[in-house]
Formats: structure tokens, sequence, C-alpha cells
């Protein structure tokens, strides 16, 4: 009896000093990461490399696409590379992989929104266009010459700005 209130205790010890340590936390990523990863691997039917950084989710399939998901940051690779970036407001989400992205920030203004919307246009961004406003919400989309399309959108009662991009054919197959 006595022995098993022994190890009663010092399991209890181990996990209490293991969950003051962090390393609880660091061990339930790597579950989570796991499970993540055979998840995907089964749905997609491929090994995948599955990376969770906090908030950010990247996967590399096996012919080296890389997907990041999450994050509270602009991504510098990818298709996210290729457009723009919003400077004004937080980044509350965002999908990248090399040939698309969608990027959700809050906390814009209605005038950086605008601004941004100007910045597209003098890079190029203004054929095949198309503009939608209501009393709190505005759209506006369009093709630049190389053909990578972008379409921006902002909500003024949220003040949120979701901004989607898709490189061109031609670049997107040599990426």
């Amino acid at each position: 009896m006595y022995k098993k209130i022994m190890v009663v205790l010092i399991s209890t010890l181990m996990v209490l000093s293991l969950t003051s340590c962090g390393v609880r936390e660091k061990v339930n990523e790597k579950i989570s990461e796991k499970v993540t990863e055979t998840v995907i691997n089964k749905a997609t039917g491929g090994a995948a490399d599955i990376d969770i950084d906090g908030d950010k989710l990247s996967i590399k399939g096996e012919d080296g696409e890389e997907l990041t998901i999450g994050g509270s940051e602009w991504p510098d690779s990818g298709a996210a590379s290729m457009v723009p970036e919003f400077k004004h407001g937080t980044v509350v989400s965002a999908f990248n992989s090399e040939t698309s992205c969608l990027i959700v920030l809050e906390e814009v203004k209605e005038q950086d929104y605008k601004d941004y919307l100007d910045e597209l246009k003098e890079l190029g961004y203004t054929k095949n266009s198309t503009s939608f406003s209501s009393d709190s919400s505005y759209n506006y989309g369009a093709t630049a010459d190389n053909d990578s399309t972008i379409s921006v959108t902002y909500d003024a009662g949220n003040q949120t700005v979701t901004i989607a991009f898709e490189a061109p054919p031609a670049e997107a197959d040599q990426e």
C-alpha cells in the first residue's frame, strides 16, 4: 500500500511540475501537430509536413508546395509577396500558398482602404474591374496586365479589409 501511495504522489508531483514549466503546453502542441498531420495525410492520400507555430499552421506537400494558414503578420513569401502590403490595421487571418492568398485585417479606416485601391490602380489593376458599394461595405476587383487578379473588400461597420489575390497562370507554373 505504501508503494502505491508513493507512486501516486510522485506521479502527481511530476504532473504539477510539468504544467508549471510549460512542458505540458509543448507536449500538447506536439500531439496536436501529429494528429493534424495524420488527418491531412489521410485526406490528401500523401505525406505532408505539418508545422504548428502558435496561431500559424504550415503544410508542405510532397511536391514542395507550401500552404500557410493563420498568423498575425503579413506573409512574406508565396502569393502574398506579389501583392502590395496593406500597412494599416492588424492582420487577423492569412491564408497563403504559392499561387493565391487571402488576408483579413481589422481596425482599418475607410481612407486607408481607398488609398490602397489607388495604389492597386497605379500598379495596373484596372482590367475587367468591378466595384460595389453599399452604406457600409465596398468591394473592388480587377486584373492586371499580367493576368493576376485581386479583390479587396472593406466592411465599414467592422472596419475590416479582406484581400484576395491569385497569381497569373504563367507565374504560378514557374513557382
